[in-house]
C-alpha cells in the first residue's frame, strides 16, 4: 500500500472522528467510513460483528454517557503502515483514546478501540 493510501486512510480516521463521531453520523459519515462486515473491539467488550452492530454499540455508549458524544478535540499522534493505521484522539475536558484500524478500500475493515 503506498504512503498516498495511508495518508488518505489517515484523513478519513479524522474525518470518522471529527465529523461522524463528534456530530453523532451514525449512518452517514460513521458508516460510510467503515465496511458492512467491519469487526470491532472496543475496550475488551464483546466484538461487534458489520457496521449495523457497531453503530448500536456506540449508540448505547453514548446514551449512557448523556446522550451526546463525548468530543474529540485533536488527534495528536497518528502513523500508518501498509493497510493499518493508529490514531490517539484526545476528548475535551481530557482523557485519550486510542483506534487501530486496518483498512480495506478506503474503509476500515478491522478496529481496535481502548479507552
Amino acid at each position: 500500500m503506498s504512503d498516498d493510501q495511508v495518508s488518505a486512510n489517515l484523513q478519513g480516521m479524522d474525518d470518522l472522528d471529527f465529523t461522524g463521531w463528534n456530530g453523532a453520523d451514525w449512518h452517514g459519515v460513521f458508516a460510510a467510513h467503515h465496511t458492512d462486515d467491519v469487526l470491532v473491539d472496543w475496550k475488551g467488550q464483546p466484538v461487534t460483528h458489520g457496521i449495523e452492530e457497531h453503530i448500536a454499540a456506540m449508540k448505547a455508549y453514548v446514551d449512557s454517557a448523556g446522550g451526546t458524544p463525548p468530543q474529540i478535540t485533536s488527534h495528536p499522534i497518528k502513523f500508518g503502515s501498509g493497510e493499518w493505521t493508529c490514531v490517539v484522539g484526545e476528548f475535551e475536558g481530557g482523557g485519550r483514546m486510542v483506534t487501530v484500524a486496518r483498512w480495506k478500500d478506503g474503509a476500515i475493515a478491522e478496529e481496535y478501540i481502548w479507552s
